[in-house]
């Protein structure tokens, strides 16, 4: 039990989103074995495992996640960061792949122009609610036909079989910048450093040194962070590669 100074503390890194004690519950008593010996903690793979380390098992065969009822429960603070990053650069386009109901889309980026990727029926159901806007059924084998200035991917990549398709497909959209979000695993909890995934929705998950690698292997990153650490969210920020002379 905490003393009441270690209760206030507490108190209000929770406020924060910090959690300074961890919980066990009847599913998941035990705390060792949370997180992967501190020898494996920086390893990453090989292209070929989409840089994640040797051993990890992915589930291919994932469940599909509607989140059309959902407005910002999830990623607000990518969505944020993004806003501010439009602001900065005077950025007037964005892409937003994986754009769900298409809430944080509309309420961040209701004065540029807009274009939202996703799956059937969600795309019906969009165009119907937002019709002054446009939405795409997301194909990443057909070429995209604009160039945003910013390419939001949110929680998109960990639910994908193949996500090299992705990143091909932002590479044709050239955008001057692409937001990557997605759990940090070693964040997550008992479970996750070899897989499969906890979430049946999730068919692979990235540690932080992992998934700048294998972002890093397409784009150049140009910042990378922890943005919600109640929700283990980690989120990079990155550019096309530069041609070399």
């Amino acid at each position: 039990m905490l003393d009441p100074v270690r209760r206030k503390i507490a108190g209000g890194l929770r406020w924060l989103g910090v959690e300074l004690i961890r919980k066990s519950n009847s599913d998941s008593p035990r705390v060792m074995g949370s997180y992967p010996p501190l020898q494996e903690y920086y390893l990453t793979g090989s292209p070929n495992d989409y840089y994640i380390h040797h051993g990890y098992e992915s589930r291919l065969q994932n469940a599909f996640f509607d989140d059309c009822s959902l407005q910002e429960e999830w990623q607000k603070e990518v969505y944020q960061f993004a806003q501010e990053l439009a602001e900065r650069e005077q950025l007037n386009s964005v892409c937003d792949i994986g754009c769900g109901s298409g809430f944080k889309l509309m309420k961040y980026f209701a004065d540029k122009q807009t274009v939202g990727l996703d799956l059937e029926p969600t795309v019906r159901r969009l165009r119907d609610k937002y019709p002054n806007r446009a939405w795409m059924v997301c194909n990443f084998s057909t070429p995209a036909p604009f160039c945003p200035d910013l390419v939001i991917c949110a929680d998109v990549i960990e639910h994908l079989p193949d996500p090299n398709q992705l990143l091909e497909f932002v590479k044709l959209l050239s955008p001057r910048y692409i937001i990557f979000s997605t759990p940090e695993r070693n964040l997550l909890g008992v479970g996750t450093h070899n897989g499969p995934p906890c979430n049946p929705a999730h068919v692979r998950e990235w540690s932080m040194p992992e998934f700048r690698a294998y972002i890093e292997s397409a784009f150049e990153v140009m910042d990378h962070f922890v943005s919600n650490s109640a929700q283990c969210t980690q989120c990079i920020l990155a550019r096309p590669l530069r041609s070399r002379a």
